[in-house]
């Protein structure tokens, strides 16, 4: 019989909507722990660096738990088993996402499902002291709406997604900072790339913007499982099958219409912002964590990476630079 898992000496509640990373980061760096030591604990099998889904083992904790280990985090922190489960991607199964068949990974082919990676806001990680929310990681979020922000796709100072991969478990976790690999060999992997996330700039929005309109919809969608409004009063339809509506209507738009359609529906701001052929050069010099190195992006969403046409993030940029209006996506 597995020995129960002691209870922790310090414990943190979870905010609300919180990602379970960003909680068991929280609750490492809380008691001065590194995250190793803290997901050791817990009970969580030691990654490889190859065969970890032969393993049961997810490609980020987040995605999902199983009993076993929901159960031992619920014991060890004093939180209860629905509370835990809450704090992962299975959390939104069947709404705006859909996992994989072995229930480990999130399809990429289904709604506008997130292989991995976190968008975030950075005024929400400078209020929180670096607490990730979960619906940043949905492909149908796209905007703070308490700071009217769009919101950051990818760190302004090594240009890459962040949360693609697990955290270095060899240190405490500061979760403000990017914790990418280092752009630059001399610095240690634990560092992270470590740029201070929360000086990131994005697009502010004025009170009562579309994108704001749409988003507050789209998560009213999500969070209550059907739809009745617009076309849908008449029969009202699950939260998977609006979102479906929106990915293709989203795509349609996005690969068929020319820019100078484009400029005359959306608003000005986002028009401009998505349509920008500024290139995405991400900076790869400067050591420490002090803050972000070199200029961060003045627009949120930006990605290397182009898409080819009929893609949910094709855009008609010669650069490559992804539209603000593209959906989010996997890594390229």
């Amino acid at each position: 019989m597995r020995t129960p898992v002691r209870t922790l000496p310090i414990r943190l509640t979870p905010l609300p909507g919180e990602a379970l990373d960003s909680w068991l980061e929280a609750t490492a760096r809380r008691m001065d722990a590194a995250l190793g030591d803290v997901l050791l604990h817990f009970g969580f099998p030691a990654r490889h660096r190859a065969g970890n889904q032969f393993r049961g083992i997810p490609a980020d904790w987040t995605i999902v738990l199983d009993e076993q280990q929901t159960s031992a985090v619920a014991h060890a922190t004093g939180t209860s088993p629905e509370t835990v489960a809450a704090l992962t991607l299975a959390h939104y199964d069947g709404r705006a996402l859909h996992m994989s068949a072995g229930g480990r990974a999130v399809s990429r082919h289904v709604l506008w499902g997130r292989g991995g990676g976190s968008r975030f806001c950075p005024e929400c990680l400078l209020a929180s002291g670096g607490r990730w929310q979960l619906s940043w990681r949905l492909g149908f979020s796209f905007a703070c709406t308490r700071h009217r922000r769009l919101l950051a796709d990818c760190c302004p100072h090594c240009g890459r997604v962040l949360r693609q991969r697990p955290r270095s478990g060899r240190s405490v976790p500061r979760s403000e900072f990017c914790g990418n690999p280092p752009t630059r060999p001399t610095r240690p992997f634990s560092a992270g790339c470590g740029a201070d996330l929360s000086r990131a700039s994005t697009l502010l929005l004025p009170p009562g913007h579309p994108v704001l309109i749409a988003q507050d919809r789209v998560m009213e969608i999500i969070d209550g499982a059907t739809a009745a409004f617009g076309p849908y009063g008449t029969s009202p339809q699950l939260a998977s099958a609006v979102l479906a509506d929106i990915r293709a209507l989203g795509i349609r738009v996005l690969s068929d219409l020319p820019a100078a359609v484009l400029r005359e529906q959306i608003p000005a701001d986002i028009a401009e912002a998505h349509l920008s052929t500024d290139p995405v050069s991400p900076h790869t010099g400067g050591d420490g964590p002090s803050g972000v190195h070199g200029p961060a992006p003045s627009r949120g969403h930006s990605r290397r990476g182009h898409r080819g046409p009929g893609h949910p993030g094709a855009t008609r940029n010669p650069t490559g630079r992804r539209g603000l209006a593209t959906p989010a996506g996997s890594s390229t």
